[in-house]
């Protein structure tokens, strides 16, 4: 709990070790939860919230261990977040590469050195006590070689050096960072000479602001492209959908199920379209009126008693069922459903696409219901 405690501290101070395996962590467990939590978005706002938050502390107290001001804090977290975002909502889940850009801004800290020496118990030092990680063994090495101060020696730094305790304390006063105001910065950090070389040389600056630069070009590119690719491709699914798909008359509303398993419809003009389960074929289009070509015994549709009713159109839906049968839709004009409700109403049978069908109890159905039974006259 102590340790959990540390991670969301925002007055401790986390030496380099520490700020690199957090961040790390954090950058890592965002790229394997990512294409999991991308489809949840509550989830991945939570994830989201948590990560940005450790990484926040753990920068904040890097910080403070290299005395650095607080603004450092916004590179790192504002690109995790931007970068985050943009990848869940502009659906760009392959280019986990983006993620290089808080690295590097996380990285940049990295090369600060340590401004104090401090007694860190796994990387940390701060209100939180976590002596409870601290090992026996160094406990006792530290209680044995313990210097307690002494009322003889007057001089005052010998004071000052004496009072400080060795161990992290457990009261931790927020103003006051360090335990030995003397620094420790090697003259030979390698982080801090990469950093003070890069400074100073105008070439390499040059060459990183382009190489950023070109990397961002290339990312905004490839967004725009992929967002006008995606535009078009929706476009042409449209264009490849069959006209069916856009003609009112064949739109079906107001389901109304028929005894004999068949199903009738209402297109927005009032057009009537029936609707069966059949075997499998393999043309989606069994009868169009428009090309006159197709199953003949789908041209029309014939009662035991009264004239024949002509189609428009005999459609095959793309999804079977389990049992592998097919939903048909034949579709009638407006001009005939008051002629077709009185043959469904008063006939017997009927015969589609060379299915037959049973009339009983077809007269009750159709009075039930409002949208057909104005077409019934007794």
């Amino acid at each position: 709990m102590q340790f959990l405690k540390s991670l969301f501290c925002l007055q401790g101070i986390d030496n380099r070790p520490r700020f690199f395996a957090i961040c790390s962590s954090i950058y890592l467990l965002f790229i394997m939860l990512l294409p999991i939590f991308s489809d949840n978005i509550f989830v991945f706002m939570l994830l989201l919230g948590l990560f940005t938050v450790t990484l926040a502390s753990t920068t904040l107290r890097r910080i403070h261990d290299a005395k650095l001001n607080t603004k450092w804090l916004i590179a790192p977290c504002s690109t995790f977040v931007l970068i985050a975002l943009s990848l869940v909502f502009f659906e760009q889940n392959n280019s986990y590469y983006l993620v290089i850009i808080p690295v590097l801004c996380s990285a940049v800290l990295l090369t600060y050195p340590s401004a104090n020496k401090l007694n860190f118990i796994l990387g940390y030092f701060g209100p939180v006590d976590m002596q409870e990680y601290q090992s026996e063994t160094a406990h006792h090495k530290k209680t044995k070689f313990r210097i307690e101060p002494t009322l003889i020696n007057t001089n005052p730094e010998s004071l000052e050096n004496t009072s400080h305790s060795t161990f992290q304390a457990h009261e931790f006063d927020k103003n006051d960072y360090v335990q030995d105001q003397a620094t420790f910065k090697k003259p030979n950090d390698i982080g801090e000479t990469i950093r003070l070389k890069l400074l100073t040389n105008k070439k390499a600056q040059l060459i990183i602001s382009t190489v950023i630069g070109l990397i961002l070009i290339a990312i905004a590119t490839s967004w725009t492209v992929k967002f006008f690719n995606g535009a078009n491709n929706v476009n042409e699914i449209k264009l490849k959908q069959p006209l069916v798909n856009f003609n009112p008359l064949f739109v079906r509303e107001h389901p109304l199920a028929m005894p004999d398993n068949y199903t009738l419809y209402l297109s927005k003009h009032k057009g009537i379209s029936i609707h069966w389960e059949a075997d499998e074929v393999k043309d989606t289009t069994l009868w169009s009126q428009e090309t006159a070509q197709g199953d003949a015994s789908c041209k029309e549709i014939s009662f035991n008693k009264g004239a024949p009713i002509r189609t428009l159109s005999v459609q095959v839906e793309s999804s079977a069922d389990e049992e592998g049968n097919k939903n048909y839709f034949a579709y009638f004009s407006p001009l005939d459903s008051k002629a077709l409700i009185q043959a469904l109403a008063f006939g017997n049978n009927f015969t589609l696409c060379g299915y037959d069908f049973s009339l009983k109890g077809s007269q009750a159905a159709l009075g039930r219901s409002e949208e057909y039974a104005q077409w019934v006259d007794y």
